[in-house]
């Protein structure tokens, strides 16, 4: 009749005190109903603690404030600003909402694992509150993210490390990167082009790239346009000149007293074939570097300025490093990359023959 475990307080009292060691322990009906009728003692826990309530309120505090940052996020008008300012705001903005957002989220989680750890017993209000600021932490904090990753800072570019490599710095120190910024297409980021320093003039320096292209093709002039030099200077810049199909190569003029170099033509550019090795510069943006590669077609057309023609390498280029220049292993210039082949993943290049550079050099002359 008893249960497993259950004793008998009655039965086991007359036992202990029967005082003979062998004794006849009559279990009854009576004794066990007396038994099952006691209440179980209750565990006694401590109630909830107020900083388990705390903590989400707080959380749910600073999920309100990054809504906020969102909001103003997307109804910022740059107008007015300069360019550079514009993206570094919008990813301030976006740098903060990630971050007080991540530090909601484990403000919401430590009242249940402050909870745990100390044996706390969370009430259902509490329970609710915790997971309301878990779940609105975690959505603003997935929207942050999203905002801070189509931002970018306006940067400068770092002075490239050679390593005592005269061909590499000769290169570099002419090469820049240009930022075109244009709240109409993209209120975030600038878009990028690399080029070279052609020319340098008494005040002035020429740099040769590839335009910037609407959606039709057609060359644009962005609103603000900046050059970032090798030796860390960032410049205003202008477009003199930009020609779409077929040659895709733009004219860009820096007032400034001080160039760090310039590059060379290669006299016959049009005479490279497949086979030849050529070096290329991709985006410094991302480190300066020389990429090796191998021209392994060409493509050639008579165009209004002549025939013109398109090289593949296999340089391995991304869409970040249009513009980037392609030398021969001397150095001279041979052309500038347009594009990216997307079955192949090879470049695309333009050459610079003589009767385009001839154009450019009349460009400068007429704007000089």
């Amino acid at each position: 009749m008893l249960k497993e475990n259950q004793l008998c307080p009655n039965c086991m009292s007359k036992w202990a005190w029967g005082g003979a060691p062998n004794q006849v322990v009559t279990i009854t009906p009576e004794a066990v109903a007396a038994q099952d009728s006691k209440p179980a003692a209750k565990v006694q826990r401590r109630r909830t603690s107020p900083l388990s309530r705390v903590l989400p309120v707080v959380s749910l505090v600073l999920s309100a404030a990054v809504v906020g940052l969102l909001i103003y996020f997307f109804k910022l008008n740059p107008a007015g600003m300069p360019g550079q300012q514009v993206m570094n705001r919008f990813a301030n903005i976006a740098t903060g909402g990630v971050i007080l957002a991540g530090l909601g989220i484990v403000l919401g989680a430590s009242a249940f694992y402050l909870a745990r750890k100390r044996n706390y017993d969370l009430q259902a209000s509490a329970r609710v509150l915790g997971v309301v600021s878990i779940i609105l932490g975690m959505g603003v904090f997935g929207t942050a993210v999203f905002c801070w990753s189509i931002t970018e800072r306006a940067t400068s570019l770092s002075a490239p490390k050679t390593g005592g490599d005269d061909l590499l710095q000769r290169l570099s120190s002419a090469t820049v990167v240009i930022r075109a910024y244009e709240p109409g297409a993209n209120r975030y980021q600038s878009s990028k082009r690399e080029g070279v320093i052609i020319a340098n003039e008494v005040g002035r320096a020429w740099i040769l790239t590839v335009p910037f292209l609407d959606g039709s093709g057609t060359p644009m002039r962005p609103s603000e346009l900046w050059v970032n030099f090798s030796d860390g200077r960032t410049l205003p810049g202008q477009i003199r000149f930009a020609q779409g199909e077929p040659i895709f190569l733009a004219l860009i003029s820096v007032d400034t007293d001080q160039s760090p170099g310039q590059i060379q033509f290669h006299p016959v550019p049009e005479a490279v074939i497949p086979g030849h090795s050529v070096l290329v510069i991709p985006n410094p943006l991302n480190g300066w570097m020389v990429e090796k590669g191998t021209v392994l077609s060409r493509a050639s057309r008579r165009t209004i300025l002549g025939w013109t023609t398109v090289v593949k390498a296999s340089s391995h280029l991304g869409p970040r490093d249009v513009g980037s220049a392609m030398y021969d292993e001397s150095g001279r210039l041979l052309g500038f990359m347009v594009g990216v082949d997307e079955n192949t993943g090879e470049g695309q290049f333009v050459i610079v023959n003589s009767a385009i550079a001839s154009l450019a050099e009349k460009a400068r002359g007429s704007k000089g």
